[in-house]
Parts: C-alpha cells; structure tokens; sequence
C-alpha cells in the first residue's frame, strides 16, 4: 500500500522517548496520526469485551484498537520500535566520542552491571558532559526514526 500522510518527526522521537513495555504505537498512514494504546486496551479489541466493562476515558482507546487489529488496508503502521531503540548501545557509542581517556574509563566502568544508567547519568553530570551525551542521544534517535520512516515509505516533516 501506498503511504500518504506526512509525520512529525517530533511526535515520533517523543514515542520512543515514553514507550513503555505496557504500550504500543501505531502510526495512521492516511493522517499521520500517531495513536498509543496501553497492552490492555489492545487486549479488550482482541477478546472482543463489551465496551461497557470500560470507563469512558477508555473506550474511545479500545475502538481504536479494533480498527487497528480490523485493519485490511494496512492503514495503520505499528511503530513500537523498543526492539530497534537501544539506549545502551547509543551510550557506549557517545562513551567513545569523548576526548579524555580518562573520563571515557570512568564511564564505561559506570555502565557495568546494575544501576548502570543511575552512575552514567551521575557520570556525565561530574564531567560535566551532560548537555554533549543529550545532544548526541537526541541524534543518534533522530537518526533511528528517520531511517525507520524511509524504509516504511513514510514522509517525515521536521
């Protein structure tokens, strides 16, 4: 099928910067519209469950999720992409762009075992790298969603 709609590029970045293990995303192909659904409301489309076991604030969600698993014409593009995002590796990448030897010692023995985000994240804040690590992360993602989006034959406005 062919794609039509344009996407924002930073209403993707900011999905895979929430997704979590109890969503998933899909993108409406037609419009645009990025649609996140909770692993439950995905499950009531699929069980079929009356729509009155639900809140309202939910329902209008689980409708949506119907058209999503009802979907023939391919309308809707899943874009759970946790199986494609790996923040650990975009972090040993950054980890290597650094300057000092040193500092780039320390942060890879802080990326060792658990806990390993909390030191990093307390790595970059004493070496004062924080601002260089979100700048190369917000790259690395942009980079990720935009590769994703050629290869899915989706128009990407930024």
């Amino acid at each position: 099928m062919k794609r039509k709609a344009t996407v924002k590029l930073d209403d993707l970045i900011t999905e895979i910067e929430i997704q979590m293990d109890e969503t998933h995303t899909y993108i409406n192909t037609q419009t645009g519209e990025v649609i996140t659904l909770s692993r439950e409301e995905m499950r009531a489309a699929e069980d079929e469950e009356l729509l009155e076991n639900y809140p309202d604030w939910q329902r209008e969600n689980i409708e949506q999720a119907i058209k999503i698993i009802e979907d023939e014409d391919e309308t809707y593009l899943d874009f759970t992409l946790r199986n494609e995002f790996h923040e650990y590796e975009i972090v040993e990448a950054f980890i290597e762009t650094l300057d000092k030897a040193e500092v780039r010692e320390k942060l890879f023995g802080a990326i060792q075992g658990r806990g390993a985000f909390r030191r990093f994240k307390d790595g970059i804040i004493e070496h004062d790298a924080e601002k260089q690590w979100y700048q190369f992360k917000e790259k690395k993602v942009k980079e990720l969603v935009i590769e994703w989006c050629k290869e899915k034959n989706l128009v990407v406005e930024e």
